[in-house]
């Protein structure tokens, strides 16, 4: 375990550094642990350096990694929560039922524990009663003998399963009018799990495609010989959809949704019924589960693949949609299904199947029971009024900016006043004794009950508007922080507000260099390559900005990119300085601002040294690099050493030299305003 530590620390915390970028020798691996652990001497680490080793090294050297698996700040974090959820799970479940009121969060969270417990403790998730149902369900399916009645299928799926056999589905604020709610289409992918780039070539994907479909049918109770036909019949389909498909467009989709946004494309309803003209808006309503509900046009990501299946949503194709149909059917299901149903049975711990169930299927009321017992009124004050402090920072910042107009100026000014702040948790919601309802009699009602009910919570988009609240976004066990730019405003949860981004024990400084760095962090996405193109209202609108002002931070953004990508970990992997710009333009305005608010060298070096804390990480090599190849976010060693490295404060405390690992010339620092 130590020398399998220390590899991984060699990856996290660079022995050397030339020009803020990592050069590591792995330790070599010999016969005994104590040999190992002699390569590292965390001793010789200096700031001049390695600011991110010579700051965490002697902690992450000690880090417990299990399985493999990374470990840092955040995990501990996440190990604090775990273990508060799992103590009120405790509470609630060895608690009186009759001392619950009816529909509170209580009672929610006791009957879905013993439901889950029971279900994986000898019982089953289904009853006869469920049974009949999915027997049903797959009936009607298999029986629908027109296209009117298959939109109608397609519409009770999205409804209690959330899966739309036709393309895929979102419901979400619209990119034009942040007040309002707005069909997105989604392309379509394979309900079977095979991705269509590998379906398109044919071969082992689609055969799998096609042996999915096949086992499904047969479980429904269609002749086998029938089913291997159909489902030959149906991997065709599914091939043909994927060659209309636009695989760069899937890709961003799944790496990138507010890019998406970007590249989607607004069409009326008759717009619509030109495109589409086999069921046109009312057909694609439908399977939505919405007749009556107005809508004046939907948002399309990929047109030529919606054309396609357009075309496909024929009589004479009805039989391979009725199968598609049954498989998205077959896999919402499948984790409730009887082991004859092709279910598979819970492979681990019973209690740990049910408390798995609550933290994933009841996070909102599991949530506002962790919030009722630590919710820390101080903390919030604090980073609420730490929030405004960086505001007015920014502010200054702005003003000062020499490659902003004086135009530009004023249009951040004005976003960043319009700005919202939802720190901490939302107010508890209204106990509804009709929320006692949510419970079936087994947990797959149970499970259905809840779909229900966010369907219709995301339909109330549709006709209500959206509400504006940011705590929304994320629930507040969740340890994180984000700007959501429709909305434009930023959540800090509850629980990211712990050590060492936060903690009532620390100093001001300290604070001030881990949460006050992620505040300033997402204010500063309001105004990155992304944020750049939405409106103080949360609305796309890139004319909000003067056109010289935007080419003014291209050229800015350009000089950062190019900085980062000549940053490298274990000497020949770097960084991907465009994948990384926004998060790169965030974490170099949020340390500027939060050590523009120090007074002097002492607090900015609390400000440095907790702000490199927060980043401590050990992960295994092969994990490191892929993340280094498809997350947004720098490695954290770059996170801290290419930032710090900025500022000029950092070479008066640690005394860096040219020649220094840390030392990076003047003139190819780059700024962020």
């Amino acid at each position: 375990m130590k020398l399998r530590k220390l590899v991984a620390l060699a990856l996290a915390s660079a022995a050397v550094v030339s020009g803020c970028t990592a050069s590591v020798t792995p330790p070599v691996e010999t016969a005994g642990t104590e040999a190992a652990e002699e390569v590292l001497d965390v001793s010789s680490i200096r700031a001049q350096d390695d600011f991110y080793g010579y700051v965490n090294a002697s902690n992450l050297i000690e880090a417990d990694i299990e399985n493999d698996g990374s470990t840092g700040s955040f995990e501990q974090i996440d190990d604090l929560i775990d273990e508060r959820l799992d103590g009120i799970i405790d509470e609630i479940k060895s608690a009186d039922r009759d001392s619950f009121a009816s529909g509170s969060n209580e009672q929610i969270i006791y009957d879905a524990y013993y439901q889950a417990l029971d279900a994986s403790t000898g019982g089953s998730p289904t009853n006869e009663e469920d049974i009949a149902y999915i027997d049903s369900m797959a009936a009607s399916i298999l029986n629908v003998s027109t296209i009117e009645e298959y939109l109608d299928i397609c519409g009770t799926l999205y409804k209690e399963w959330g899966v739309n056999p036709l393309f895929g589905d979102r419901i979400d604020t619209d990119i034009n009018n942040s007040a309002s709610g707005s069909i997105i289409i989604v392309p379509f992918e394979s309900p079977t799990g095979d991705e269509l780039e590998d379906v398109v070539i044919g071969g082992y994907s689609a055969q799998s495609v096609a042996s999915s479909i096949k086992f499904a049918l047969i479980t429904y109770d269609v002749d086998p010989g029938d089913a291997e036909q159909r489902s030959i019949s149906d991997a065709q389909m599914i091939m043909d959809i994927a060659y209309a498909t636009d695989f760069d467009t899937l890709e961003t989709i799944n790496e990138d949704w507010i890019e998406t946004l970007h590249i989607m494309q607004f069409k009326t309803n008759d717009q619509i019924d030109e495109l589409c003209p086999n069921i046109g808006i009312s057909g694609i309503m439908r399977t939505y589960g919405l007749t009556d509900t107005p809508c004046d046009g939907v948002y399309i990501i990929d047109e030529e693949q919606l054309v396609a299946i357009d075309s496909m949503i024929t009589e004479d194709n009805l039989e391979c949609w009725k199968d598609i149909a049954l498989m998205a059917f077959a896999n919402a299901v499948a984790d409730y299904l009887p082991e004859d149903y092709g279910g598979v049975p819970v492979l681990y711990s019973n209690d740990m199947y049910a408390r798995t169930v609550i933290k994933m299927d009841f996070a909102n009321q599991l949530g506002e029971e962790y919030v009722e017992r630590y919710y820390d009124e101080q903390a919030v004050e604090e980073v609420t009024e730490m929030t405004h402090s960086l505001v007015n920072e920014y502010v200054d910042i702005i003003n000062e900016c020499e490659w902003l107009s004086e135009e530009g100026k004023v249009s951040i000014i004005n976003k960043l006043n319009s700005m919202e702040y939802f720190i901490g948790a939302d107010e508890p919601h209204a106990v509804d004794p009709l929320d006692a309802d949510l419970i079936g009699n087994t947990l797959f009602q149970t499970i259905r009950n809840m779909n229900v009910r966010g369907y219709e919570e995301q339909i109330d988009k549709l006709t209500n508007g959206v509400e504006r609240n940011g705590f929304v976004s994320m629930s507040p066990q969740t340890v994180n922080a984000c700007y959501m730019p429709d909305m434009n405003s930023i959540n800090i949860t509850l629980g990211i507000m712990n050590d060492p981004f936060y903690s009532t024990q620390n100093d001001y400084w300290q604070n001030l260099g881990g949460i006050g760095a992620v505040v300033g962090h997402e204010i500063s996405h309001a105004f990155d390559n992304i944020g750049m193109n939405y409106d103080m209202n949360g609305n796309y609108n890139p004319d909000w900005m003067p056109e010289e002002d935007r080419e003014a931070f291209d050229q800015m953004a350009q000089h950062v990119s190019e900085y980062y990508s000549n940053q490298t970990i274990l000497d020949i992997h770097n960084v991907d300085g465009e994948l990384t710009l926004p998060e790169n333009l965030a974490d170099i305005s949020g340390v500027e601002c939060i050590l523009r608010l120090a007074d002097n060298n002492d607090q900015r070096q609390e400000i440095l040294e907790n702000y490199a804390t927060i980043w401590a990480s050990v992960s295994p090599k092969d994990s490191a690099l892929e993340l280094l190849y498809s997350d947004s976010h720098s490695p954290n060693i770059t996170r801290v050493n290419a930032v710090v490295a900025l500022f000029d404060c950092f070479y008066e405390i640690y005394d860096v030299q040219e020649g220094d690992g840390m030392y990076v010339a003047p003139e190819d620092r780059v700024t962020r305003w």
